[in-house]
């Protein structure tokens, strides 16, 4: 039984935040969401006992995944980082799915386009003129020129990933 007096069709998932996992991305993001269980276990300091390991693995899948080339004293803060990304991919938890869609490091791999709201002026400062125009099509290209150069110019990592795949 798990630890909810169920009988699992597939073993709960525990997540294992650490340095030495495989790096947590959005699509990992993506796959953690259609998990039934998720199960996290932090370390602290040193880290968690290699035993551990080998017992969890016995009644878990187990992944050991990182936010990236740092280390923390716990794994606390990179498994709530890692909730709420996976946590908002869950169907109901953001109001508007199609929110999700473009977003930074959505299914083309861009950054996202810049984002402007109301008022049209503050403090001097304008909202581009093509996005108040109400052409659609127009409003489109300029976003997709806009996460390109975004991509480009803050991410060139990303940006030759994403033109390899292209």
């Amino acid at each position: 039984e798990d630890i909810l007096g169920e009988t699992p069709v597939e073993k709960p998932l525990l997540i294992v935040p650490t340095p030495s996992g495989e790096v947590f991305s959005q699509p990992a993001a993506y796959e953690l969401a259609e998990s039934k269980h998720l199960i996290f276990a932090c370390g602290r300091y040193e880290g968690i006992d290699e035993r551990m390991f080998h017992w969890a693995r016995e009644r878990f899948d187990v992944r050991l995944m990182s936010l990236g080339d740092y280390v923390l004293n716990g794994g606390e803060v990179a498994a709530l980082a890692m909730i709420e990304a996976v946590g908002r991919l869950v169907p109901g938890v953001v109001g508007n799915p199609e929110s999700l869609v473009e977003e930074s490091h959505s299914d083309d791999g861009l950054l996202e386009y810049p984002v402007y709201t109301k008022p049209s002026s503050w403090r001097e400062y304008e909202v581009p003129e093509i996005l108040l125009s109400g052409d659609h099509a127009k409003i489109a290209a300029w976003r997709k020129e806009q996460q390109a150069e975004r991509t480009r110019s803050r991410r060139p990592d990303l940006w030759t990933k994403h033109q390899n795949m292209a």
